[in-house]
């Protein structure tokens, strides 16, 4: 994003400001929320504003929670982020300890609330759903399941997974039904070569996934812990269900392997074999239950307030997850819809 970019947009907020305090502070928390991970400098910047809305002592606080001397905790994450792309792990470990240790220690669980880092209103639907909560809720100002997550990622590559065990649980527990988090979990217990908890792990993660990329990954890791235990019919099972959801060239190696170390040709599995392997492991097949009610009543109700870019989203995800012909229709008509209101 150029400075002139970034200058509109921050005009067009000031624009829409009404003077009032609460209205005001509404408004740049969800353009701050809206930015932070498409242009740090910009996110900073309706950050200082939001900031001079509030009295010294406020602002004080604030910063004590959402910066690390005179940082902010997405810049930090952003530079973190950008020495893991280059592999140096090492120098981006001391600024992701930074944010871990300083999010545990300003973030903390109390006896009537917690905060979380739900991405959208899918995933906070869908942990109501599955984990009934009973404390007041409190949305954290950035991702915190990704920045911590990020952590875990540089002990990982650094050879130290028993530590990036007990960080990945602190990333889960900001967002219980994100699978990201989840599934470096599962790559962790790999290394660790554990493969009970490798399954355990695919068994929480299963009910969360909301798009094929996710459902696939869970059955390339069953695919991989039925070759760890020789149960290598039930692994082409896994394997091949991978493929239903997206295709991967990874998975034709692993079933050449898998023909290499059986002597045997290996033959697509039927449906009714498939199945079978879900039952014998107690995973559930398909798309979760009880996200996919979340998804849909969300769809419906997107559509009866039509509000057209959330139907879009949600439809999207149901047919790609089901291949519906009614689903393909039903996101055709919130596309036009969609871009008719654009042009209105």
């Amino acid at each position: 994003m150029t400075e002139q970019e970034r200058n509109e947009i921050l005009a067009s907020v000031k624009a829409q400001m009404t003077g009032d305090q609460l209205t005001d502070m509404k408004l740049l928390d969800g353009e701050v929320r809206k930015y932070h991970d498409k242009d740090s400098k910009l996110s900073e910047a309706l950050l200082e504003m939001a900031q001079g809305l509030l009295p010294p002592e406020q602002q004080n606080y604030l910063k004590s929670m959402l910066y690390i001397g005179n940082r902010p905790l997405n810049r930090i994450y952003a530079e973190a982020a950008a020495l893991m792309k280059q592999k140096q792990f090492e120098k981006s470990l001391v600024l992701t300890r930074q944010l871990y240790e300083h999010i545990l220690m300003r973030f903390r669980e109390s006896a009537d609330s917690r905060y979380f880092s739900f991405r959208n209103l899918l995933e906070s639907n869908l942990y109501y759903q599955l984990y009934h909560p009973t404390k007041n809720l409190i949305k954290t100002p950035f991702d915190f399941t990704l920045f911590i997550t990020a952590h875990a990622y540089n002990l990982i590559e650094l050879h130290r997974p028993e530590e990036a065990v007990s960080v990945l649980s602190e990333a889960i527990r900001y967002n219980p039904v994100n699978p990201d988090p989840r599934f470096e979990l599962a790559e962790t217990y790999k290394v660790l070569n554990q493969p009970d908890k490798l399954l355990e792990t695919i068994r929480d993660t299963l009910p969360i996934c909301t798009t094929n990329y996710a459902l696939a990954r869970c059955c390339t890791n069953m695919g991989y812990y039925c070759v760890e235990i020789k149960e290598f019919d039930d692994a082409v099972c896994f394997y091949d269900e991978s493929m239903r959801y997206e295709v991967h060239p990874m998975v034709a190696g692993e079933l050449r392997q898998i023909g290499q170390l059986t002597g045997k040709r290996i033959t697509q599995p039927t449906k009714e074999a498939v199945r079978a392997a879900f039952e014998k492991y107690a995973l559930p097949y398909g798309p979760g239950t009880e996200m996919f009610h979340v998804l849909t009543s969300l769809a419906i109700q997107s559509q009866e307030k039509q509000n057209w870019e959330e139907a879009v989203y949600y439809l999207r995800l149901i047919r790609d997850l089901t291949h519906d012909p009614k689903a393909e229709a039903d996101l055709k008509h919130a596309e036009e819809a969609l871009e008719n209101a654009a042009k209105a």
